[in-house]
């Protein structure tokens, strides 16, 4: 193996030659680097938006659905209202089925907390994370919704059964989570609507809904009247 000695410099121009290739050399080394490291994240990005964009189609479909069967909850709060009162006013009511429209449903996030540790919402455009990020903010006030209205349902449950039996404090607590529910079904339902169309315009559409709308726009399964029991 031949071993050549370095050149000694002569002159200015020798030397700036030398330093030339040097920074030449720390340049290409560099750009290299940063051309890698960007393919890097260009891929890490492309798969980050897609199950970002997944996992928000999957919440879409729960967020059509819960427009969609806005009155028909409505509807239902409002016949039991109806019932709350004529048990306080001692008329004889019909037995109660089920009375919840199982509307609950996980509004998720773990793609979104996943990206975010893994800094790839970082490398995404401004604009995009700006809509993605507000999509998300304003799940976390829907997640807190829908949890206090299933709370609330639980409450009305109370009604199931033979109403009569109910006490009035029982009424008491039924009505205060009727007026829950309806509050928070025009909440859920009205920001559902916001929420559809921010992500129409990231060109997200919504999962098809996977339930059949008669559970929650079903009327109430009801019976006869309860009469006394009499002895002939």
């Amino acid at each position: 193996m031949d071993i050549h000695k370095p050149k000694p410099v002569h002159n200015l121009r020798e030397f700036l030659s030398e330093i030339g290739v040097v920074v030449c050399g720390i340049v290409i080394a560099l750009s290299g680097e940063q051309a890698i490291e960007a393919m890097h994240w260009s891929a890490k990005v492309s798969e980050a938006r897609a199950s970002v964009r997944e996992e928000l189609a999957e919440t879409g479909g729960f967020f059509a659905f819960r427009v969609r069967t806005r009155d028909c909850v409505g509807r239902r709060l409002a016949e039991l209202d109806q019932i709350t009162d004529d048990v306080a006013a001692h008329h004889r009511v019909a037995p109660v089925g089920d009375v919840s429209p199982h509307l609950g449903k996980l509004i998720a996030d773990d793609a979104w907390q996943a990206e975010r540790a893994s800094q790839s919402l970082t490398h995404f455009p401004r604009d995009e994370f700006d809509r993605f990020s507000r999509l998300y903010s304003q799940q976390v006030d829907m997640r807190y919704w829908v949890n206090k209205e299933i709370e609330a349902w639980a409450v009305i449950r109370t009604v199931e059964g033979d109403p009569g039996r109910l006490s009035a404090s029982d009424l008491t607590a039924i009505r205060g989570a009727l007026q829950q529910a309806r509050s928070f079904n025009y909440l859920i339902s009205l920001n559902a609507g916001d929420q559809i169309a921010r992500m129409k315009a990231l060109g997200i559409s919504p999962t098809p809904i996977d339930r059949d709308l008669n559970t929650a726009c079903a009327p109430l399964r009801r019976a006869p009247p309860v009469l006394p029991y009499s002895v002939y």
